[in-house]
């Protein structure tokens, strides 16, 4: 069975009771996980019954062809139905894991998230054309449907954003849905906000004491100074060492980023937004505006910790950014190829363009 985009989150929410396979494939690593995590939560309320769900690496299962099939045949001690997820299906998916979505075998549905697999990959078709199974895609958020994310993030945590806090929080999370919502609840701690109402009309969580009834505000200068504090603003050190050629600096802070659980996919987009946003300062040091002056008319603006490491990045020759602009770019296409590794490629186009700008 194939899921249409627009069909992808009533489908989700309520899956029909046929369907034994979940494929979640496309470039939006965030919203496969927060797709993945939905769709467990529904089969298996408690995440940490260890008879009931099993969670397991994609890398291991296209290694040992007989894991998948023996976790879906288990049986459930003391009863109720099992799931069985699969995490990071990449690379050359196996022949055995195609096979189980085209048949299933055992009673257990199975989650399968296979980021960067695309329409013509083997084992999309294969979900396709299975009766027991459905291919979900995941694309990553558009700028307008990013900011309704966010807004609607912000609502469900009881917050209402004040001028430019919407615009901020979405330039800075990069279309990284799970990234965003991990930020946007981190504020709301900040805030002493209370969380929306659930589904069943009560509270998602108690409310702490001395937090407030209704949304709380939030200002743009609340919202820079709590988010990124960890994976947000190490992600904005790595760009900024990278597009200021400090290549000793970049392998480190890959490490830091990958250890927030941030993806390749969204280090290369929060590259090509900080490319983007060094081409609107050149035009607008054109019109004869200093670095400084520049970055100031940046919308949404930029955090004063960034300034002045923005001004230097904003001197590179524009045929080196348009280099960098179009080796990230390349990397990001490899990235959405199946079978490509998505780690190397990004830390060679990150390499690659801090040693451009280092050769100037």
């Amino acid at each position: 069975m194939e899921i249409k985009p627009a069909g992808a989150k009533r489908f989700i929410d309520k899956p029909p009771p046929e369907i034994r396979v979940f494929l979640l494939f496309g470039p939006d690593e965030g919203l496969i996980r927060e797709r993945g995590d939905l769709l467990v939560g529904q089969i298996v309320p408690d995440s940490g019954d260890p008879f009931r769900l099993a969670d397991l690496e994609g890398d291991a299962v296209n290694a040992d062809a007989a894991l998948l099939y023996d976790e879906a045949t288990a049986l459930a001690f003391g009863g109720g139905q099992r799931a069985v997820r699969v995490r990071r299906l990449t690379g050359r998916i196996a022949d055995a894991v195609i096979d189980m979505v085209r048949e299933p075998a055992g009673e257990a549905r199975i989650v399968l998230e296979a980021p960067g697999a695309n329409r013509k990959s083997a084992i999309v078709a294969a979900a396709i054309g299975a009766a027991a199974a459905a291919a979900v895609p995941c694309y990553r958020d558009e700028s307008r449907t990013l900011h309704d994310l966010v807004r609607e993030a912000m609502t469900g945590a009881g917050l209402r954003p004040g001028p430019g806090v919407v615009d901020f929080v979405a330039d800075l999370a990069g279309g990284d849905r799970a990234l965003t919502r991990r930020e946007i609840e981190k504020l709301a701690l900040f805030v002493g906000a209370a969380p929306e109402e659930g589904r069943d009309g009560k509270p998602d969580e108690k409310p702490d004491s001395g937090r407030g009834a209704g949304p709380k505000p939030v200002d743009l200068a609340q919202a820079q100074a709590v988010i990124g504090d960890t994976a947000l603003l190490t992600l904005d050190s790595l760009v900024d060492a990278t597009f200021e050629g400090r290549i000793a600096d970049i392998e480190r802070m890959l490490q830091r980023v990958r250890q927030e659980g941030v993806a390749s996919g969204t280090i290369l987009r929060a590259m090509a937004g900080q490319a983007a946003r060094l081409m609107r300062m050149r035009g607008l040091m054109q019109t004869g505006l200093d670095p400084a002056e520049a970055a100031l008319r940046l919308r949404p603006p930029v955090h004063f910790s960034r300034r002045k490491s923005l001004e230097r990045q904003a001197r590179m020759a524009p045929q080196v950014l348009a280099a960098a602009m179009d080796r990230l770019a390349e990397a990001e296409r490899l990235t959405r190829r199946t079978g490509i590794p998505d780690e190397p490629v990004c830390d060679r186009a990150l390499s690659g363009i801090a040693a451009a700008v280092r050769r100037r």
